[in-house]
């Protein structure tokens, strides 16, 4: 007996709803038997009869303490003295026990929970698994599509903020990741996507588990890039690094000739990137260059570069001595603190760079680089790559052709990399503090250096401006930029994501309609209509009474709800 005493008396400790119950029942049974013993014992103590409704008035009238109604003085201390054990047996109920047990039971009942599941049934979505500064970064690139996106959160104070902060945007549902029943509520079966941002271990138990009932694409998101082949052997479609794009991203802004993108399957890429070597065809591209020291466009305006004139290419944005600039005037000056988005047919922006920011090559291009973890080596490679060379500063020692073992930090080590003759420094450590100081003692040895910073958060991207860096990259936003691209390839293409929130990207006209470029741009007021392409034209800075044909693919800039009306419109 004993045993099931225990397993009784444990089930009654862990259930705070058995526990409400035997409370309300043992106050009913109080109840009852002080109305026995007053309905008995009153008319003897006082010599005067009382009904049981009345017996039972007093009873709850003295438990709750709200005052009597038409009950007679009491004459027999008796009397007055059962009243007042009733009346302290209320109190002890209602004043001590419920606040003890009955109150926390109620707040945690009507505490609000996060959904487990969706409203309704959903089909072609996307599910996203954890909630991190890329995963909100990929719902934000999603946001100028209606694509509806399902976000899994297993803890639930956060499932319960993101619901709140996502309510017109996004469903959340709370439940653990590995949970058949979590991916079930999720709709996983038919989910287009499925984008996984968590440790390896769990991101593979998760890919395992969904493998053989997801339909869709499954996008894995890791933080090591030498685990990208053991993510594709359990059934990922692709695995992104954000610490590799985003060392690449950074090194592109130190060299002019990068050596092309190893992620090719990825829509957008091939039309930011530009291998200056190679004969490339005459499809519209945007690339970011930055103004080496000594070449022809130093020192000059954007008027007297004459770019459109000369080449048919514009300069649609600029980075100046750390600041973006999205419609920059003619007469802003070219040097070594700019870094230029020309934009236009990929032959004529391969004469402009040989011709006009070409400087006697990179044979001279010397860049130090502070951290050799994966962004720090994607970097590295990048640079070697196009030809220039890299001093690497890292507390670990590597098989480098040029390494200061050392802590980046330190003003002697920094000296040592010969930082005083190099002409960039990419600042690729793990910790945003570090790569903050590290980059105000750059600038300080160095006040001509080119300075590519890493961020891991966005509240650090304006303090590594602040301390010198002229470009900072944002590493979950970059991934998540990626990912919006493979996601949106069907609807379209995202070109380019812009530090004041407008987004570039191409879309294809789908009907023949003889609408004009001035047409959209009247119904879509804000919108900058910046190229035409198709199998027959090529068209840059195209005139407001150009004809839009079908199979056109047009270039736009735009915000969020600007991009939103043009994809309807089209």
């Amino acid at each position: 007996m004993t045993p099931k005493r225990g397993h009784t008396w444990r089930a009654i400790r862990n259930s705070p709803g058995i526990q409400i119950s035997l409370y309300f029942l043992a106050f009913a049974l109080l109840i009852g038997l002080y109305t026995y013993i007053f309905h008995a014992f009153y008319p003897v103590l006082e010599n005067n009869t009382i009904s049981w409704s009345h017996a039972l008035l007093f009873v709850v009238e003295s438990m709750t303490t709200v005052g009597y109604t038409d009950l007679p003085p009491f004459v027999n201390n008796l009397t007055i003295f059962l009243a007042i054990q009733i009346m302290i047996s209320g109190v002890i109920m209602i004043f001590i026990v419920v606040p003890l047990l009955l109150a926390p039971f109620l707040t945690t009942l009507l505490a609000p929970t996060p959904p487990k599941t969706t409203s309704h049934v959903l089909s072609n979505h996307t599910v996203v698994f954890g909630y991190d500064e890329l995963t909100r970064s990929v719902i934000e690139s999603l946001t100028i599509a209606d694509h509806d996106i399902v976000i899994v959160e297993e803890n639930k104070a956060t499932a319960l903020e993101i619901a709140t902060s996502y309510r017109r945007r996004a469903y959340v549902i709370w439940g653990e990741y590995t949970d058949p029943g979590t991916w079930q509520a999720a709709h996983i079966t038919s989910a287009a996507f499925v984008v996984i941002s968590k440790e390896e271990r769990l991101t593979a138990n998760i890919i395992l588990g969904i493998r053989k009932m997801a339909r869709g694409k499954i996008i894995s998101v890791i933080d090591k890039i030498s685990f990208e082949r053991y993510l594709r052997y359990a059934g990922a479609d692709y695995v992104l690094s954000p610490k590799d794009s985003t060392g690449r991203i950074l090194a592109r802004h130190a060299v002019l000739n990068p050596a092309g993108d190893t992620i090719q399957e990825i829509p957008g890429l091939d039309r930011i990137t530009i291998n200056i070597n190679h004969t490339p065809d005459n499809g519209i591209r945007l690339i970011n260059i930055p103004v080496i020291a000594g070449c022809s466009a130093q020192g000059k305006n954007l008027r007297e570069l004459r770019l459109f004139d000369t080449y048919g290419i514009i300069v649609l944005f600029l980075w100046k001595e750390g600041t973006f600039l999205a419609q920059p005037g003619d007469d802003v000056i070219v040097d070594d603190t700019t870094s230029l988005f020309l934009f236009g047919r990929a032959e004529a922006i391969v004469r402009a760079i040989t011709t006009e920011f070409c400087a006697g090559g990179l044979k001279d291009t010397r860049a130090v680089i502070a951290g050799y973890g994966d962004v720090g080596k994607a970097a590295y490679q990048e640079l070697l790559q196009a030809g220039a060379t890299a001093t690497v500063i890292d507390s670990g020692p590597y098989d480098l052709q040029d390494q200061v073992v050392g802590n980046a930090e330190d003003e002697q080590v920094l000296k040592e990399s010969r930082i005083e003759s190099a002409q960039h420094c990419i600042v690729a450590l793990n910790d945003d503090d570090v790569n903050i100081f590290t980059t105000l003692m750059a600038r300080n040895i160095n006040p001509n250096i080119r300075i590519l910073a890493r961020a891991n958060k966005p509240a650090s991207v304006d303090k590594l401006y602040r301390a010198g860096a002229d470009y900072v990259a944002l590493l979950p936003m970059i991934g998540g930029q990626i990912i919006g691209r493979i996601i949106l390839a069907d609807t379209v293409t995202i070109l380019l994501d812009l530090p004041n929130g407008d987004i570039v990207v191409m879309k294809q006209v789908k009907r023949n309609d003889a609408r004009t470029v001035g047409w959209l741009m009247r119904k879509v007021p804000g919108i900058r209509i910046i190229g035409i392409e198709s199998v027959s034209r090529t068209i840059v800075a195209p005139l407001k009474e150009e004809v839009l044909q079908q199979d056109d693919s047009i270039i736009v800039v735009g915000n969020t709800e600007q991009l939103k009306r043009f994809i309807r419109l089209l």
